[in-house]
């Protein structure tokens, strides 16, 4: 996230595209590609580092992932991601899409933005038509979610957990604002820089408050954004690093924040080693209520279990 004002808006907009089949040069930005998709969704690029399967780049406003045979990318504050969607077309060729999801959680600060989920399909139709649906609550936190399928792709083992916090915890939201520390410092005292060994960390802390990172091996990510203001505090927390229980992980990354309020997002096509993920991932959070609960299958060949928690007690008010 970049430096921001009081009220930034950390909620992100998120596009994932899988590729029909691998492109060996995808990844190749010696002509500048990812710079120009990067300024078209009106963020920059401030740093990158590699794998071998995987180039990561941290961003102004949030992170960009390029594999040979699928693109991520999440921006936030007032960018508009779907600008970049023309010229990654450029890049892949339209046919070559055989699959691209969009997401949008609900955001803090509406009026600030350029356009809304609705606007956004309507952006995304022409290029690839698909189906919108909402995860969660109109009128509590929820997540918009549009996809389109081209072509069935032959099922591998994908998941993808995303944890969004709000209202985080004065306490731990000091940490990340410039003069408190360091991004090195933050990557060193927080347990946000050691949840996977053996990942390659590239992290940046934003002026007057704000932090980014992005942690990567072979063709594994994860990625945490940080909005510490107390004006719509914010954290976001994605992996794709496939576990037998993801509760350990999340219990660590609410730890780290300890959030009022947080929605959980788990994300996989449907193998059948993976089914058994959403059942016990739905189990109880230590000291978090779980307001309400979906899972949803859908026809692409992807699962969604989706649910909000709220703090159990009285909230953090310590400073």
């Amino acid at each position: 996230m970049a430096a921001c004002a009081s009220t930034f808006e950390g909620p992100e907009k998120k596009l994932e595209i899988i590729l029909t089949d691998p492109q060996p040069d995808l990844r190749d930005n010696s002509d500048g590609r990812w710079h120009r998709v990067v300024a078209a969704s009106g963020a920059e690029v401030i740093s990158s580092i590699s794998s071998a399967d995987l180039d990561a780049y941290l961003l102004s406003e949030s992170s960009l992932f390029v594999w040979p045979d699928r693109i991520l990318m999440i921006t936030c504050g007032k960018t508009v991601l779907l600008r970049a969607v023309p010229e990654i077309v450029r890049i892949v060729g339209r046919k070559n899409v055989a699959m691209l999801f969009y997401e949008r959680r609900k955001l803090m600060f509406p009026s600030d933005q350029p356009a809304d989920f609705e606007a956004d399909v309507e952006m995304l139709t022409p290029y690839f038509p698909g189906k919108s649906y909402r995860l969660g609550p109109a009128n509590d936190d929820h997540v918009h979610l549009f996809f389109s399928s081209h072509k069935r792709i032959e099922t591998t083992m994908d998941a993808t957990l995303q944890v969004m916090m709000s209202d985080l915890s004065p306490v731990m939201a000091r940490h990340f604002f410039a003069g408190n520390g360091s991004a090195a410092q933050i990557e060193k005292n927080s347990v946000i820089g050691s949840l996977y060994s053996g990942m390659r960390i590239d992290s940046h802390l934003f002026f007057p408050g704000g932090f980014s990172l992005n942690g990567i091996c072979d063709a594994s990510y994860y990625t945490v954004h940080v909005t510490p203001q107390k004006e719509g505090s914010y954290t976001s927390f994605e992996t794709n690093v496939i576990e037998p229980d993801y509760s350990p992980t999340v219990v660590q990354v609410i730890d780290a924040f300890r959030p009022g309020r947080f929605s959980l997002v788990l994300t996989s096509s449907m193998e059948p080693r993976l089914n058994t993920l959403h059942r016990i991932i739905s189990g109880r959070i230590p000291g978090y209520r779980i307001l309400e609960k979906s899972y949803h299958e859908f026809d692409c060949g992807y699962a969604v279990t989706f649910f909000n928690c709220i703090k159990d007690g009285p909230e953090d008010q310590a400073t």
